[in-house]
């Protein structure tokens, strides 16, 4: 351990003085803390200082208004949910090769689309060319709304 930290008794002795009347507040508080402030292993007095920060405004100059190409190279996650369930850890144990998990979802439901794992949108699984793909059927927090339970 370094030898710039305190031990847990001087600083215990140190709240003890600074929950003392008087200190901590008015024009002796300063002086009081000084005062009360344990020698650090070096044998030296600290110091201690209040300090006033000044308060944090918004600078109208450095808003900018991003056009929406801006954003067209980020990256995202995409996926499409079929369905969910919940099983046990003895269930997914007991799981093998040839098991089938029946889902919340019937069969013909929409899926639910998510970018990052938000609901985007609702659409139906069909085929391309042996892979698998997705027809979006509707938009919006109404589709995620029927579509996705959490």
């Amino acid at each position: 351990m370094s030898s710039s930290f305190l031990s847990q008794a001087e600083i215990e002795e140190l709240m003890k003085k600074l929950q003392q009347p008087g200190a901590g507040s008015g024009p002796d508080a300063a002086a009081t803390a000084a005062d009360a402030a344990p020698p650090d292993r070096s044998g030296q007095q600290l110091e201690i200082k209040n300090i006033a920060f000044s308060e944090l405004t918004p600078q109208e100059g450095r808003r900018e208004q991003r056009e929406l190409a801006f954003f067209g190279s980020i990256p995202v996650k995409l996926t499409l949910e079929l369905g969910r369930t919940k099983l046990t850890v003895r269930e997914i144990l007991n799981l093998q090769k040839d098991s089938v998990i029946k889902l919340d979802k019937l069969a013909g439901e929409n899926a639910l689309l998510l970018v990052n794992g938000k609901p985007l949108a609702a659409g139906e699984v069909v085929v391309i060319n042996e892979n698998f793909g997705c027809r979006v059927a509707e938009f919006g927090p109404a589709a995620a709304g029927k579509n996705g339970k959490e």
